[in-house]
């Protein structure tokens, strides 16, 4: 698989290749967005702070129809959000 299919981590003492063990569609199989147990610790492997405030303005405007949302779709938009200078 490419390395796109991975999602990154910070912690390079736990993944030194900055890659998850696991890619994202197996990641994010269980992951119910709306229940902060199914994803805190995917934020913890990878290694970005959970700002709830920033979560549910993310799931407010993406998971309007829950038949489309799947896992990876506020995780995703999530992590790319915390990769900006001003979550660092």
């Amino acid at each position: 698989m490419n390395a796109s299919e991975f999602y990154q981590s910070n912690n390079l003492e736990k993944y030194p290749t900055k890659y998850l063990n696991q890619c994202k569609k197996c990641i994010t199989m269980h992951v119910d967005n709306w229940n902060p147990e199914t994803y805190l610790w995917i934020l913890q492997e990878v290694d970005v702070p959970y700002v709830p405030e920033e979560w549910y303005k993310l799931l407010s405007t993406y998971g309007k129809d829950r038949s489309k949302v799947t896992g990876m779709t506020i995780i995703g938009r999530y992590l790319s959000k915390m990769k900006l200078k001003q979550w660092n």
